[in-house]
């Protein structure tokens, strides 16, 4: 019989290959002829190459500086502020999710990480954890997709996920968090401490400690603050787009878990509610669920969300009035025509004076019985 290839050596070859999806097929078609001829050797080779490919599809460690950024990432702009909220983040809990590289020789071409690969190098760690990818052969497009399809939290889950931390770490009940937090920072901004507060997030803890208790806030305030500032947020942002969140109807909290309906959208259509248009709940719900789907199906802006509510409630809400200086004016002018007055006026000026009134006078029969 004929000596077995050896699979495992000429797989070696093909995962070095750019073209490695081409090769591992034309492996896995040798591999069922193999099969076929019911060779011993044949099972313990394979067991040998699935041993191999597990090792090369886990997590590996990676030299930091062995690490090359990609050309084509599209996050162009890194604050230096965002990198230190990483930094802390990585040296407080560790590194979380692996980086993406290719490899590319000895060196890897970063793909996805770029973030966390530059709060490693600013903490001075020496290697990162990393999965390997394979060379798409459209790097810029990949990377391109890569981005715009990362799914982060939506606002309604983060929101949620923020106030059930928020509880276990400081023990207050859920109901009365964001009224805790949204007194607390109306009472910062109206003695122009806000900003100092919005320092700390990329502070040291320590310096976060002595900062909140600079503040002047109670007991409770103070550990709400102090975990939101742990967790790199800043607690103006979260107080202004997440709680609002918590209390969206439930259409709109369904509309952002299952149709991705965005957080500034959801807020924008909370105007349309039974008090609002003044008519009843069903009413309401009936119009607000048509919005939404208008709203994601056109895939409207925020600004054109806002139009098309403000169309919505101009037909169940008339525009209110208030008196007019103008009209009270003239009110009391003609009041003051007496009738020596206008015998003493010329035909001509009646005549236009009688044609005015008549016109406004058909106007306002308009205007009252529309």
């Amino acid at each position: 019989m004929a000596k077995l290839p050896k699979i495992n050596e000429r797989f070696t070859g093909a995962i070095q290959a750019t073209d490695q999806a081409q090769k591992i097929a034309q492996l896995q078609a040798e591999i069922e002829t193999l099969r076929s001829t019911q060779a011993p050797e044949l099972e313990q080779q394979i067991e040998e190459l699935r041993k191999q490919l597990l090792a090369e599809e886990g997590e590996l460690e990676i030299d930091v500086m062995a690490i090359d950024p990609n050309p084509y990432q599209p996050r162009q702009t890194l604050t230096t502020e965002s990198i230190q909220t990483i930094a802390r983040s990585m040296e407080k809990d560790g590194q979380i999710a692996p980086v993406i590289v290719i490899a590319q020789g000895e060196r890897y071409l970063l793909w996805d990480g770029q973030r966390r690969w530059s709060a490693a190098k600013l903490l001075g760690w020496k290697t990162l954890r990393a999965v390997k990818a394979l060379m798409p052969e459209d790097l810029h497009r990949k990377a391109l997709l890569t981005f715009i399809h990362h799914e982060d939290l939506n606002p309604l889950d983060k929101a949620e996920a923020i106030i059930k931390e928020l509880t276990t770490a400081t023990g207050i009940e859920a109901e009365e968090i964001p009224t805790i937090l949204s007194t607390v920072l109306r009472r910062l901004e109206r003695s122009d401490q806000a900003n100092q507060l919005t320092a700390l997030v990329t502070a040291t803890t320590e310096a976060q400690l002595q900062g909140v208790q600079s503040l002047g806030v109670n007991e409770n305030e103070e550990k709400i603050l102090l975990v939101l500032l742990d967790l790199a947020l800043n607690p103006a942002s979260v107080k202004a787009n997440l709680m609002p969140m918590l209390s969206l109807p439930k259409d709109l909290k369904i509309a952002i878990r299952e149709q991705g309906l965005k957080g500034a959208h959801a807020l924008a259509l909370t105007v349309i509610s039974a008090k609002t248009l003044k008519t009843s709940e069903r009413q309401a719900t009936k119009e607000r669920i048509a919005a939404t789907n208008r709203v994601i199906e056109q895939e409207l802006t925020v600004a054109k969300t806002r139009e098309l509510v403000a169309q919505i409630k101009a037909k169940y809400v008339k525009p209110e009035t208030s008196e007019s200086k103008e009209v009270t004016t003239v009110v009391r002018g003609v009041e003051k025509l007496s009738k020596t007055v206008m015998t003493s006026t010329s035909t001509e000026q009646l005549t236009q004076l009688r044609q005015i009134l008549q016109q406004k006078l058909s106007e306002i029969d308009e205007i009252l019985n529309p």
